[in-house]
This record gives structure tokens, C-alpha cells and sequence, in this order.
């Protein structure tokens, strides 16, 4: 049974984002650990979030995903679970967190799902500030607004005294 999903799956999955298919992603957000659970210890496996983006009639893919979950106990469960929220034969390319937020699928998850436990609950929301905050180190370095010509004119408009 395992076996028949998988080769099923396959043959969906897209070596390069292609016109019509969709674009997914499934990333590790929460590790395994021991912690206490209702006063006994207990061993959890690792969380991964899952989430996939429906190209536009326009070419081009919005903002929000289709759908975003959270799936255990590995990545094979969670890569299962992508393919159960997805339309029979869609067709769709992995993309990693250079093209699809991973933290905006933990929010969704924070929102919507209920039946998540308050320790999965802090550990999806430190993921998601974890990830903002790398992605507000990435545009500092990435972008600035110094600009020579726009410097050029204050500092002509102004003779220099600021």
C-alpha cells in the first residue's frame, strides 16, 4: 500500500516548476524531543509544516497556499500527507523557503488548526519568529536605501548642512 502512493506520487512530482503545476513545500519545523505531557514524560517525533500554492489561470501564484498542515512522524508521512490535500493528478514542484514561506504556513496552522497541543503551539511560534527574523537579517543585508544620485541632490539641496 505504502509503495502504491509513492510511485503514484512520482509521478507527479516535477523537477522544475512547469506551466500549470503547482509549487509545495515540506519543511522540519518542530524537532523530535522528550518533554512532560499531562505529568509524565513523553517522547515526541518530529513535526514538519506542508503547504502548496495553486498556479492563477494567470500564470502566476497568490500570496496564501491552497491548504497548510502539519504531518508526523517524518518527512515520507508529511510528504503523504501534501499529496492527500492535493487534487488527483496535480502535478507539483518542490521548492524550498527561498521560494515558499514556511513561516506564513505556520501562522495558517496557528490559526486554524485546533487540535494543536500548547507545546506544538510554542514551537510553531517560535519557528515562524525564527524565520522572520532570519528573513529581516536577509533584507538588511540584501537591500538599503542609499542611493548615490538621491544622495547627490540632499546634499545639494541642502549645501551640505544637515
Amino acid at each position: 500500500m505504502t509503495e502504491d502512493w509513492l510511485r503514484e506520487a512520482r509521478t507527479r512530482l516535477l523537477d522544475r516548476p512547469e506551466p500549470g503545476g503547482w509549487i509545495g513545500i515540506v519543511v522540519k519545523a518542530i524537532d523530535a524531543r522528550a518533554h512532560e505531557l499531562a505529568g509524565a514524560s513523553a517522547h515526541t517525533p518530529p513535526h514538519y509544516l506542508l503547504g502548496a500554492w495553486a498556479p492563477g489561470t494567470d500564470g502566476l501564484y497568490p500570496r496564501l497556499p491552497e491548504f497548510a498542515a502539519i504531518a508526523s512522524p517524518d518527512g515520507v508521512r508529511a510528504l503523504r500527507e501534501l499529496f492527500v490535500h492535493l487534487p488527483a493528478g496535480a502535478r507539483i514542484h518542490l521548492a524550498d523557503e527561498r521560494v515558499a514561506d514556511a513561516a506564513l504556513l505556520a501562522e495558517m496552522v496557528l490559526v486554524c488548526d485546533r487540535n494543536l497541543e500548547d507545546w506544538q503551539r510554542e514551537a510553531l511560534e517560535r519557528f515562524a519568529l525564527e524565520r522572520r527574523a532570519a528573513l529581516r537579517v536577509e533584507i538588511a543585508q540584501r537591500y538599503t536605501d542609499h542611493e548615490g544620485g538621491f544622495e547627490r541632490f540632499r546634499d545639494h539641496l541642502f549645501n551640505g548642512d544637515r
